[in-house]
């Protein structure tokens, strides 16, 4: 068996057909057919099923797809990997974050220090980073959430107690701390996007006691500053996120467990690429 008997047959298993099979091999249908005859016939085993223009898998084509699945997909994660430590090499870091208030210091940071690296910035939501991560569209990722994914690794890099934002001229606006019992009259502004709200926000209004009629949501963080700055609401937003803001203030909680956490998300195989070993280096606690 060689390379091409096995691509091809595994093209057609993928495609369910000749020319589907042909056109993402980018050669002629008589030249698939051939290397499948020639796989069938050295180990004199028939490999489909064929009735008309009808082609299906024998238990032994299934048996061999399966296998085939797994070594092109192995192929590929050497090809990405390869052409990962090329690109690191060359002095290219793809950074994605869903905390932008915060990767761009970070980044700056690491600029600082790596002037030759050319640094792109994605900003996504959770599960977007996730998919971009594990399709190697982007190389490391800084998170508000813990990010659990096969050859992933997940760091904690920072670490903000909770605080509640409110207006410069709220009644609650005070160097002390406050309870959360001193919010239950407030209408609290809540971020959600398409998949919903995060585990933390869903802690703080767990741990709030807050009900249905109080919370507002918004689908843009800007948005909730911008609210609570006009006293449409308070919100628990971070301070690093606000810090510039000076219509409002972060007020700590008193005796709450919770805080804001930062998480590193990188390949388990890249930890030796150049950029990415040292931008891990710099964050990683």
């Amino acid at each position: 068996m060689n390379h091409a008997q096995l691509k091809a047959f595994h093209a057609v298993a993928k495609y369910g057909g000749i020319t589907s099979a042909a056109k993402s091999l980018g050669i002629t249908q008589p030249a698939v057919t051939l290397q499948i005859q020639a796989l069938e016939k050295k180990y004199n085993t028939p490999l489909f099923n064929r009735q008309g223009h009808t082609i299906t898998l024998t238990q032994a084509g299934l048996m061999l797809h399966k296998l085939s699945s797994r070594y092109f997909m192995l192929e590929e994660e050497a090809h990405q990997l390869l052409n990962s430590i090329m690109q690191m090499e060359a002095g290219k870091l793809r950074i994605a974050s869903d905390i932008p208030h915060r990767i761009f210091p970070l980044t700056a940071q690491f600029r600082e220090q790596y002037t030759d690296v050319e640094i792109s910035v994605s900003i996504l939501s959770p599960m977007d980073i996730t998919d971009h991560m594990t399709d190697r569209l982007v190389d490391v990722a800084v998170s508000g959430i813990p990010i659990a994914h096969d050859n992933l690794e997940c760091h904690e890099i920072g670490s903000e107690p909770l605080s509640v934002t409110l207006p410069v001229r709220h009644s609650l606006s005070q160097p002390k701390p406050i309870t959360f019992e001193d919010l239950k009259s407030e209408k609290i502004l809540i971020y959600k996007d398409n998949h919903g709200i995060s585990s933390l926000d869903q802690k703080i209004v767990s741990a709030g006691s807050f009900v249905p009629e109080q919370i507002i949501y918004f689908d843009n963080r800007d948005m909730i500053q911008e609210a609570v700055a006009h006293e449409l609401g308070i919100a628990f937003l971070s301070k690093h996120e606000i810090g510039h803001d000076r219509r409002l203030t972060s007020i700590s909680i008193e005796d709450c467990p919770l805080s804001r956490k930062e998480y590193l998300i990188f390949h388990e195989e890249k930890q030796s690429v150049p950029a990415v070993s040292a931008f891990r280096k710099l964050f990683l606690l």
